[in-house]
């Protein structure tokens, strides 16, 4: 086992016993914990804390690497580097995570390379081909170097995942994502307007639903070129928040819609559609019936064809017009949210770790 940090040293260790239970014996117990190293940084999370080692000055610097191709290269290289000491090493979809992947498979032997599980996969289709073609073999090289990786819509998912790059589809694993909200959370209230935010929607949709309606709708997103070419109605407001703000004004809302488009391989929404099961909220989601994985349909949120603007404005009036059924909505998610907990997630990342590490031996 690799050495790891003094921080890493200080997990539990966990001892082999046998014994007899039912008849059966008892397995033995994992070896001693892993050492982790991560550049998933959940702060807020003791158990998380505990068992991971967060890249040494990766929390300073995350939010201005994806958007530099060269400090994304620097800083896989210090990943590179600084996971010699560690048994394992968990990513999320950020470029880092991606080339780290394509510097184990180029620069270590197979028995040398570190476990590495990416908990969030960032393929997308381009419509370029040449684009396409080489994205798809960058990502099949580093594939190779990666042990497992989380799909989060659906268990389809993964095997669309596996067809689009030919590879095995026992490299991906469905493992629905968990609400990550600030702490403390935002008091939750019922406000008089729609929300709706984040990055790859189809905001057109929503718009044309809700114009010439009298519901104010808020949309929280960097991306203007969403709506390129449209005229907003007057109740139709589009701002760029903070996170923390991000999440007021979805706990201030009335209904929060997520209104995804139609994707060939890769789907998102999942951490808006957590986060609003955990306040809960009344949900809307224009998506594939994939989502019944987050929702169960008339009873937690409302699941409708993406596109359909007609239906979403009908969900829309039902819920402002009959407060008993956008309660009962609210409540039902509120319940089932227990369902996408972090503690739950990080569970099954470690599992996914302790697999890969148990299978390399």
């Amino acid at each position: 086992m690799a050495n790891a940090s003094d921080a890493s040293q200080q997990n539990t260790s966990r001892f082999c016993e046998q014994g007899k239970e039912g008849g059966n014996t008892v397995r033995p117990r994992p070896a001693p914990e892993l050492s982790i190293l991560t550049t998933h940084h959940k702060q807020f999370h003791p158990e998380w804390v505990k068992r991971t080692v967060l890249l040494p000055g990766w929390f300073e610097e995350f939010s201005r690497v994806n958007n530099s191709y060269w400090r994304s290269l620097l800083w896989s290289w210090r990943l590179f580097r600084e996971s010699r000491r560690f048994d394992a090493v968990v990513t999320g979809a950020e470029h880092v995570g991606q080339m780290f992947a394509l510097m184990q498979s180029l620069f270590r032997t197979k028995s040398g390379r570190r476990v590495h599980v990416m908990i969030d996969f960032p393929w997308a289709a381009s419509p370029n081909r040449l684009t396409l073609l080489l994205k798809r073999m960058q990502m099949w090289i580093a594939i190779r170097a990666i042990d497992q990786i989380f799909a989060h819509a659906s268990p389809e998912e993964k095997e669309r995942f596996s067809e689009a790059l030919g590879v095995s589809r026992e490299k991906f694993r469905f493992v629905p994502y968990h609400y990550s909200l600030n702490v403390p959370e935002p008091p939750v209230s019922e406000g008089d307007y729609i929300f709706s935010g984040g990055s790859c929607r189809d905001y057109q949709t929503l718009v044309r639903a809700v114009a010439g309606t009298p519901y104010r709708t808020v949309i929280c997103t960097l991306q203007t070129s969403y709506f390129h070419g449209m005229e907003l109605p007057a109740n139709v407001e589009v701002v760029a928040v903070n996170p923390g703000r991000f999440d007021e004004l979805m706990a201030g809302a009335r209904a929060v819609v997520v209104p995804l488009p139609e994707h060939d391989i890769h789907t998102g929404g999942h951490t808006v559609i957590a986060n609003a099961t955990k306040l809960g909220k009344p949900l809307i989601v224009l998506g594939s019936a994939e989502y019944k994985s987050y929702l169960e349909p008339g009873k937690t949120g409302l699941l409708l064809t993406p596109g359909d603007s007609e239906s979403l404005r009908a969900a829309i009036y039902r819920v402002f017009t009959e407060p008993e059924f956008a309660r009962f909505l609210a409540s039902n998610a509120h319940e089932a949210a227990a369902a996408f907990s972090p503690e739950i997630f990080f569970e099954r990342v470690f599992e996914a770790v302790e697999a890969a590490f148990q299978a390399k031996r």
